[in-house]
């Protein structure tokens, strides 16, 4: 988008917002849909200056994991008359609080295969251990489909396949040039660039804002999203009140809060008032006022009391 069509573009967004009018998400800025995925500096590059940060134990950089020396799912698996010629094949795990599986390394660069067999934890009123115990076997197909979108990095749509497992630092930050080094504010999410707000809520819900499809290619993540483009011109979500109603509490907090910014045109809130992505830390939401959101987690007698629910997940099968 030139200089010209992005001032435009304000101006009509701006108008929009001072009517009343519901803004058109899709009407900023530009996107890489079925564009080839680019060259990326890796994380371990990037870590070399920044290895403060811990990363590779942050749960976004663990979105796949090395599979541990000690696990008490695997131990059970191997236990099993049925699974215990598969244990040795496992190289990696995916997931942790609702269902966790069980990954390997496809003989197709760029893929992994996932383990028919899951395992569940027990919370509410879900009992935990191992499912789908029936006919294990090595899916090739599902990552590709539902899952590389929020687990791995560089992805392309077309083939399904992956450049690099878990979320490097190009899935927010993008490709920083080169003179960042010097000149931090050039930097996206850089603490020293103010970023709007439209472009924040793009970037965290590239994964957070689940339950959507790519128009282009009709898989439920969007098709080569780069940090710094609008999500929005390829990726739809159903952001009606009667849809975010009928939402649990996580989701519905994150898409009230995207429907605010894209839609309402709010940009006082977006994720990073709350949470601090490096530090795994959602403390600064306890110093945000009492609003309408906060209702989802928290009981309207005390914020100290939060509402218990479970969280399922089509796309990810649990």
């Amino acid at each position: 988008m030139t200089f010209f069509a992005t001032v435009v573009s304000a101006i009509v967004l701006s108008g929009q917002i001072a009517s009343g009018q519901p803004l058109d998400p899709a009407a900023w800025g530009s996107d890489h849909v079925g564009k080839p995925v680019p060259n990326f500096t890796s994380g371990d590059e990037c870590l070399f200056c920044h290895r403060d940060m811990g990363w590779f134990s942050n749960r976004h950089g663990q979105t796949v994991s090395e599979r541990p020396d000690n696990h008490i799912a695997i131990a059970e698996l191997a236990h099993m008359p049925d699974t215990k010629g598969l244990v040795s094949d496992i190289q990696y795990l995916m997931g942790r609080k609702n269902s966790l599986q069980f990954l390997k390394a496809s003989i197709d660069h760029g893929r992994l295969d996932v383990l028919s067999v899951k395992g569940i934890h027990s919370k509410g009123t879900t009992a935990g251990g191992l499912i789908k115990l029936d006919n294990p076997h090595w899916d090739t197909k599902v990552f590709g489909a539902r899952c590389a979108g929020c687990h791995s990095t560089g992805v392309d749509s077309a083939k399904q396949t992956f450049a690099a497992i878990s979320l490097d630092c190009f899935v927010c930050h993008g490709e920083p040039p080169e003179k960042h080094t010097t000149q931090r504010s050039l930097a996206l999410l850089s603490p020293h660039r103010q970023e709007s707000a439209a472009v924040v809520t793009s970037i965290c819900a590239q994964c957070h804002l689940r339950g959507g499809i790519s128009k282009s290619s009709g898989l439920p993540y969007p098709n080569n999203f780069i940090a710094g483009d609008n999500l929005f011109r390829d990726f739809q979500v159903d952001m009606s009140a009667a849809s975010i109603e009928n939402l649990n509490p996580a989701d519905r907090h994150v898409q009230e809060n995207v429907r605010d910014v894209v839609v309402s045109g709010r940009e006082g809130v977006t994720c990073l008032s709350c949470h601090t992505i490096h530090r795994q830390s959602a403390k600064k939401h306890h110093t945000v006022a009492d609003g309408a959101i906060c209702l989802n987690c928290h009981s309207t007698e005390s914020r100290k009391i939060r509402v218990r629910y479970e969280v399922h997940s089509k796309t990810c099968d649990y």
